[in-house]
């Protein structure tokens, strides 16, 4: 290869990259509106213990909709108000797997 091989490639590199860190970036910010919208929904069911599985399985999903957007905080909150209802086995189970993630997203070492 020659010089100019070389240097096509890597400006075909470097659109990609770019292109990747623009969606990166969109991605983000759907999962912050997917969170957002999520925990609404949980919200709406906050004191309605007797609306199982549908109460855990928002609170479930809207904590790990939260981790993924790198909120923590919100992400076991809301992870242990979905416990604190009457979860069924299996999602009980999947709200606890949560806070396991976060645990570990906390204990990760930052680069």
């Amino acid at each position: 290869m020659n010089t100019t091989d070389h240097s096509a490639l890597h400006n075909v590199a470097m659109e990609l990259a770019n292109e990747a860190l623009a969606l990166r970036r969109q991605a983000k910010h759907l999962f912050e509106q997917a969170f957002e919208h999520e925990a609404a929904a949980a919200r709406c069911h906050a004191d309605r213990h007797d609306y199982e599985p549908t109460r855990s399985v928002l609170y479930r999903s809207a904590a790990t909709l939260a981790c993924d957007c790198g909120k923590l905080d919100e992400a076991e909150r809301l992870a242990h108000e979905g416990l604190a209802g009457n979860p069924p086995k299996g999602i009980a189970e999947e709200l606890r797997s949560v806070l396991w993630r976060i645990q570990w997203l906390r204990e990760e070492p930052k680069p």
